[in-house]
């Protein structure tokens, strides 16, 4: 029980403990006028002075204008108020982590039509360029040398010199398909080539075998 020097104290605190101003108001209801007036005595805990604390609670809340029907008719729960205060302050965090769960879900299940999206675009990519991958064999393009140290296309597909093949997938990037078709090209180079993933490169790979 609340020592009855701490119970005054409490209720002429303007930031008095609102759990504690309850269990007063529970375990002391001579302070229930008091508690009442007390501005931090939340609306549940007025209510239930309003419907259990003495006629002199009662009154001063009615001075108010607070009655138990103005907060909706009886209480139906009689527990303890300081047991309702705890309650509900143990359930503000599990609220507040079950809207973030549901916030994330949401966002989780926008995010997967958008994904699936994506990769019904990739498909169809993917499969015209498999369709086309023979065409790109039979028929290929000379790509239009653009380095600036006068490589050409001619000498990257026909080159048998290993250091200028070299030259050419080191400072000729454009001509790196060509490279790939020459039959002169070294085997290390080659497999250098393959992890390039460029769809040209591959393609002219898939061209040698």
């Amino acid at each position: 029980m609340v020592d009855y020097d701490a119970a005054v104290a409490a209720v002429q605190d303007p930031n008095a403990d609102p759990i504690l101003l309850a269990k007063i108001a529970y375990e002391n209801p001579e302070f229930g006028a008091n508690v009442a007036v007390n501005p931090r005595c939340y609306p549940g805990l007025k209510r239930w002075i309003a419907e259990f604390g003495d006629e002199r609670a009662r009154e001063t809340l009615a001075q108010y204008g607070f009655t138990a029907d103005a907060f909706g008719g009886p209480v139906q729960d009689q527990e303890a108020p300081e047991q309702a205060a705890q309650q509900a302050a143990e359930q503000q965090p599990a609220d507040a982590y079950a809207t973030d769960q549901y916030a994330e879900a949401q966002q989780t299940a926008a995010a997967q039509p958008a994904a699936a999206q994506q990769t019904a675009a990739a498909q169809p990519a993917a499969d015209q360029y498999a369709a086309q991958q023979p065409a790109a064999q039979a028929a290929f393009e000379e790509p239009v040398a653009t380095n600036p140290y006068g490589f050409t296309a001619e000498q990257a597909l026909t080159t048998t010199d290993q250091m200028q093949i070299a030259q050419i997938a080191q400072y000729a990037p454009e001509l790196r398909a060509c490279i790939a078709r020459n039959p002169n090209t070294y085997p290390a180079l080659i497999e250098w080539l393959g992890q390039l993933g460029d769809p040209a490169i591959n393609a002219a790979l898939a061209f040698r075998q």
